[in-house]
């Protein structure tokens, strides 16, 4: 499983275009980013980066990699805006699954009461 603390300082390391400047955003000691970064190689299997003169590229790899992680920490970043506010006017939840052998005729008049619900429902 990833360390996401690790996903964390790759991220900042992509993001900054470097150690030093990711290590000074995040307050920590560069020996600490490079060694997590080094952890986080490790257990992928993979490099992240390639070194190019003093300077870090990403490899094809850590381009996908920082595709994720990006798609991660945004959600993240919606997941602690919407505790903090919780809308009361959030849609409830409503999760469904309709075999493909049920004509569709009959799954709408299944679902069509949860679709008159007062309260707005969001149907998956």
């Amino acid at each position: 499983m990833v360390n996401y603390k690790h996903l964390r300082y790759f991220w900042a390391v992509a993001r900054e275009g470097g150690v030093a400047r990711a290590s000074e955003r995040l307050h920590l000691t560069p020996q600490t980013i490079s060694g997590q970064l080094s952890l986080l190689e490790e257990h992928l299997g993979v490099k992240l980066f390639s070194r190019v003169g003093r300077n870090l590229e990403l490899t094809e790899t850590g381009r996908l990699a920082l595709s994720y992680a990006e798609e991660i920490f945004s959600l993240g970043g919606e997941l602690e805006e919407v505790i903090h506010q919780q809308p009361k006017d959030r849609p409830q939840l409503f999760r469904v699954g309709v075999v493909d052998a049920l004509p569709k005729s009959i799954a709408h008049r299944i679902l069509k009461p949860a679709l008159q619900m007062p309260e707005t429902v969001r149907m998956i």
